[in-house]
C-alpha cells in the first residue's frame, strides 16, 4: 500500500468518525390561533375572575401530583396533573437491549421537564407549577386549571390506538375584563431512553424552519438554534423520534443539555394576545415512535429522518440491505452481500487504482536513482520524475483519486448502519445483537477490556494486514521510501482496531467482508 491509498484510507477513518458529530441547520406554518372554543370546553373554564390567588415558585419535585395512564396498542402513556403534561412513554412493539417489556422511549422525573408542560411570561402564576384537575374521555384525556385567577387553561389530549400520534388542544381563556399578552415555552423532548453508552452520543434535538432541518446537541442553552416559526420540534436518539408538530407563530426552537448527557428540547411561542372574556386555541401534536422515513413520512415527518446530506446514497444502500434480509431471512447475510454488491459496484474505480499503484510500483527503482543522482537539485529531480511518468503514461494520483471517491459511499454507509432500527437486537453467528459490538464474554476479566472481548475487530485488523502484505510484490527493491511504508502498513491496522474496536458488529461485519474482497482482488490484479 503506497502512501496516497494510506492517506485516503486515513481521510476515509477520519471523515467517517467526524461526520457523526455534523450538525445541519431548519419552515413556517400558519396561525392556528382561534377566537372561540366548544361550548364543553367553556364549561371547563373559569368563567369570572376568582378569588385572589397566586401560586409560588417552589422546587417542582415534591409538589403533589396525580399520575393518569393512557395506553393504545402502540404505547403506554402516563401523565401527570402537575402542569398537565406527559412523563413517560412506552413503546410496546420495540424493546430494550436484552428484555421484552416494552422500550422506555420517554421517563421524565421532573414533571416540569414533561412533554407538553407550558412556561409562561405571567410570572409568579406558572402554568407548570400548577396542579390541573383531570377528567377521563373515551380517547381522551382532559386536563383543565385556573391560573392566577386571569386565565383559564385546558389541555385537551387526543389519543389514537393505532399509530404514534398524541394530539393536543390547548385552549387559553382570558378571565378578565382586560386583553392579556403572554407567551410560552413549550417543553416538547426531554430525558430520551438510552438502550447503551453508545446512545448517548445520537441524542440530539431536531426541528424545522423555512423548509430546513437543524439539529443540536443542547449546546446553545436557552438560545434558539433555529429561528422563526418552527414547523416541528423535538428530540431525537439513536433510533426513536419524539417530536412535536406545530402550526403557530413562534421565536424558534431551543435545545439545552441535562445531567448525564441527555437532551431537552422546546418551542419558544411568539406573543400573542387573548381579548377579555375570549378563548384562543392552540394545537399541537406529538410522534413518538421510530426514527424511520417511512413511518414518520404517514405524519409530515420524513424529512425529520433523513441521514444527512448523503442520505439519498443511504436510502440506497437501506434499500438493498433490506431486499436481501427479504430474501435471506438474516440481517448478518444481508450485510455480507450488501458487501459484496457495494465492492462489485466501485470494482471499476480500484482497478483503475490498483493498475496505477502496480505501474507506480514499476517505476519506483526508476525513481530512487533519480532521486538519489538529483539529491542535490529538487528541481531538477521533479522534472525528470515529471518526464519518467510522461514516459511510462503513469498519473501520480491514479491511484488515490478512486479511492476518494469511494469516501461518500462509507460514510453513507456509516449512517445507514450505525441508525438502522432493522440491526437492534438481530443475531449473526456468535454476534447477538448486530447494533452492538459482538463482545464475546471471557471466563475473566482484563485491564481496559473488561471481562469480554470484541472478536470481528480483531478479525478486519487480521485481515488488513494480510491486504497490505498483499499489496507488495515479492522481491521489492527495499528503499527508504519502502522501508516507511512498510512501518506504516503495521501502524494502519492497529489504528483500525482502536477505531472501530466499540463499532456496531454490523458495520464491522461490513468491512471486514469488504477487507477480504479487496485483499483478493489487489492479489489477482498487482501480482497477476
Amino acid at each position: 500500500m503506497d502512501r496516497k491509498t494510506i492517506l485516503a484510507v486515513v481521510l476515509s477513518a477520519l471523515v467517517i468518525m467526524g461526520y457523526q458529530f455534523y450538525i445541519t441547520k431548519y419552515r413556517p406554518a400558519p396561525v392556528g390561533n382561534e377566537a372561540g372554543a366548544p361550548a364543553d370546553v367553556n364549561k371547563m373554564l373559569p368563567a369570572g375572575p376568582a378569588e385572589e390567588a397566586s401560586i409560588s415558585e417552589p422546587e417542582i419535585i415534591g409538589l403533589p401530583e396525580t399520575m393518569a395512564t393512557v395506553e393504545t396498542d402502540k404505547y403506554v402513556v402516563t401523565l401527570s396533573t402537575l402542569g398537565g403534561c406527559i412523563r413517560k412513554i412506552v413503546l410496546k412493539d420495540h424493546f430494550a437491549s436484552g428484555g421484552n417489556n416494552g422500550f422506555d422511549l420517554l421517563d421524565i422525573a421532573d414533571p416540569g421537564n414533561g412533554v407538553f408542560n407550558m412556561i409562561e411570561d405571567l410570572s409568579p402564576n406558572r402554568i407548570n407549577l400548577t396542579n390541573f384537575t383531570c377528567e377521563e374521555k373515551k380517547d381522551e384525556m382532559i386536563f383543565t386549571a385556573d391560573i392566577g385567577g386571569k386565565m383559564g387553561v385546558v389541555k385537551k389530549y387526543i389519543f389514537h390506538n393505532s399509530g404514534y400520534l398524541i394530539e393536543l388542544e390547548v385552549y387559553i381563556k382570558n378571565i378578565t375584563d382586560q386583553q392579556i399578552t403572554t407567551s410560552y415555552l413549550l417543553n416538547t423532548g426531554s430525558n430520551m431512553g438510552i438502550d447503551s453508552d453508545l446512545d448517548k452520543r445520537y441524542i440530539q434535538a431536531v426541528a424545522e424552519a423555512a423548509g430546513k432541518v437543524g439539529r443540536n446537541s443542547g449546546g446553545k442553552g436557552d438560545k434558539p438554534f433555529v429561528k422563526g416559526t418552527v414547523g416541528y420540534a423535538g428530540l431525537q436518539s439513536r433510533y426513536f423520534s419524539v417530536i412535536v408538530k406545530n402550526s403557530i407563530p413562534t421565536e424558534g426552537a431551543i435545545a439545552a443539555k441535562l445531567a448525564g448527557g441527555n437532551v431537552s428540547s422546546g418551542i419558544k411561542v411568539s406573543k400573542f394576545a387573548v381579548l377579555p372574556r375570549s378563548t384562543v386555541l392552540h394545537k399541537f401534536s406529538l410522534y413518538a415512535g421510530p426514527t424511520d422515513k417511512r413511518t414518520m413520512g404517514q405524519y409530515g415527518l420524513s424529512s425529520a429522518a433523513g441521514h444527512g446530506f448523503l442520505g439519498g446514497i443511504s436510502d440506497i444502500l437501506l434499500t438493498g440491505l433490506k431486499l436481501f434480509h427479504k430474501i435471506f431471512k438474516n440481517w448478518g447475510i444481508a450485510i455480507i452481500l450488501l458487501s459484496v454488491l457495494v465492492n462489485a459496484f466501485l470494482f471499476p474505480l480500484s482497478r483503475k487504482s490498483y493498475e496505477s499503484m502496480k505501474k507506480m510500483q514499476h517505476l519506483q527503482p526508476h525513481m530512487d536513482r533519480l532521486r538519489d543522482e538529483h539529491k542535490n537539485n529538487p528541481q531538477k529531480m521533479n522534472k525528470e520524475i515529471m518526464e519518467l511518468y510522461k514516459k511510462y503514461d503513469v498519473n501520480p494520483m491514479g491511484g488515490c483519486l478512486p479511492l476518494l471517491l469511494q469516501i461518500p459511499v462509507f460514510i453513507a454507509l456509516y449512517q445507514a448502519l450505525m441508525k438502522s432500527l432493522e440491526l437492534r437486537g438481530s443475531g449473526f453467528l456468535w454476534v447477538k445483537d448486530l447494533s452492538m459490538p459482538d463482545a464475546v464474554p471471557l471466563p475473566f476479566s482484563l485491564p481496559v477490556i473488561g471481562n469480554s472481548i470484541n472478536m470481528l475487530p480483531i478479525l478486519m485488523t487480521v485481515a488488513m494486514a494480510f491486504q497490505q502484505r498483499f499489496s507488495t510484490p515479492k522481491g521489492a527493491a527495499q528503499s527508504a521510501q519502502q522501508k516507511q511504508q512498510q512501518q506504516m502498513m503495521i501502524i494502519m491496522p492497529v489504528i483500525f482496531l482502536f477505531v472501530m474496536y466499540r463499532f456496531p458488529s454490523g458495520l464491522v461485519l461490513y468491512w471486514l467482508v469488504n477487507t477480504i474482497l479487496t485483499m483478493f482482488e489487489q492479489r489477482a490484479i498487482m501480482h497477476g
